[in-house]
């Protein structure tokens, strides 16, 4: 296991997942890439004209995202543990598994936290979504 994918969205469970990540890295001397997804929005309207643009996110929300994980990696790095980040727009689970599939991930490390079924049938998780269609193991870390 040389390299693990970690995709963070900055929650309280984020924490969790990194520090399992990171215990699992130094084990196997991985490599870790954190990824944060800045989802595209969804807008409805029958008037297309009135969208926003939404191929530019809130340049202070990616500044601040982009500040985020070059904490997270310094936080890895301190503690020997070779990390680098990535902040992408797209749809998340599809970003996801393209980007496993471009760094070589062994494993995905996602995690999820306990919605009920009307969030699941509506919404979706994107750490099923991950772990149906993913090219290489994924561990999954619970909220605690």
């Amino acid at each position: 296991m040389r390299k693990i994918l970690v995709p963070v969205d900055f929650s309280d469970l984020s924490t969790d997942v990194l520090e399992k990540a990171g215990e699992l890295a130094k084990v196997f001397n991985s490599e870790i890439y954190i990824l944060h997804i800045s989802a595209p929005q969804a807008f409805l309207t029958e008037d297309a004209s009135s969208l926003p643009n939404i191929h530019n996110p809130d340049i202070e929300e990616m500044i601040q995202e982009d500040h985020d994980l070059k904490a997270m990696v310094h936080y890895l790095l301190e503690r020997g543990v070779n990390a680098r980040s990535g902040l992408i727009h797209g749809p998340v689970v599809s970003t996801i598994l393209r980007e496993a599939e471009k760094f070589g991930a062994d494993l995905i490390i996602v995690g999820t936290q306990n919605h009920g079924f009307l969030y699941r049938a509506f919404i979706g998780s994107v750490s099923e979504g991950v772990l149906r269609n993913s090219p290489c193991p994924v561990m999954i870390v619970p909220l605690r």
